[in-house]
């Protein structure tokens, strides 16, 4: 039988001794996925005496983990198997970059009020639009390329009246999207999750590939932690989340199980 392609990906939270779940635990399929990898070794234990191979050789400790990529983020699933937090409605929006436009104001009070300063959260900074150089921030302006800030409300020194600058800052969107806390915790608590790989090159039959999909081969393993989740912002390429885990026996002492049709 051969296999071609990356496959389906899947991620089930359970509830187990020693976890700690997410609210409202939900499986998650990965999508877009890069690459996916699965390793199992064991260690090898050699008894050696005067001669130079060994007289026997034992395995030891055995291990089974992987990791997958990515191209889709999905801010729920990094929070099903890693992070077990609360979620809450709303988000922080950043101003693109290089910041919001604004006109310093020709006359007094020489004072600039963000768009979103109802919800305005924190500052970034100011820059001129002109140089790119930036303003310092001090409690009261007393010259040129000096500004102040009080719940989105921006001051500036005469001098610069008229001057073209960009605002960066951060603001509160109450009601779209959702947040991740990531917060102390104590060693040892964390989710644990059960992985679901399946490999489904030719397994459409029937005539115009319409026929009932199987799933030819597939892995699953019974209990699984994260261990790492890397993201990578690159200038020109996309963001793909990298996920290691390991898995371990669950208490009916299952690692993992294989699965294939008959060839």
């Amino acid at each position: 039988m051969f296999q071609f392609g990356i496959g389906g990906l899947y991620i089930n939270p359970l509830n187990v001794t020693g976890s700690v779940e997410a609210a409202n635990p939900t499986p998650e399929a990965m999508l877009t996925i890069q690459d996916v990898s699965v390793d199992i070794s064991q260690e090898l234990k050699d008894l050696t005496g005067q001669y130079k191979f060994p007289d026997d050789v034992a395995p030891g400790a055995a291990k089974i983990s992987g990791k997958f990529t990515v191209g889709r983020i999905n801010m729920a699933a990094f929070n099903q198997i890693f992070f077990a937090q609360t979620q809450t409605t709303g988000t922080k929006q950043i101003t693109p970059q290089p910041g919001e436009a604004h006109t310093v104001p020709a006359s007094s009070t020489y004072t600039i009020t963000v768009t979103q300063s109802a919800a305005f959260s924190t500052d970034l900074g100011v820059i001129y639009q002109a140089t790119g150089q930036s303003f310092v921030k001090v409690t009261s302006v007393t010259a040129k390329g000096q500004y102040s800030e009080a719940a989105g409300v921006y001051t500036f020194y005469s001098g610069d009246a008229s001057a073209a600058v960009y605002i960066a800052y951060v603001w509160t969107d109450a009601t779209d999207g959702y947040t991740v806390p990531m917060v102390q915790q104590l060693m040892g608590v964390g989710p644990v999750f059960e992985l679901w790989l399946s490999e489904p090159y030719q397994a459409i039959t029937g005539s115009g590939g319409t026929g009932t999909p199987q799933v030819y081969n597939g892995l699953h393993v019974f209990s699984a932690r994260l261990s790492k989740l890397g993201q990578s912002f690159k200038n020109n390429d996309y963001n793909k989340p990298e996920w290691e885990w390991q898995g371990y026996a669950n208490s009916a002492g299952q690692v993992a199980e294989f699965f294939q049709v008959a060839p």
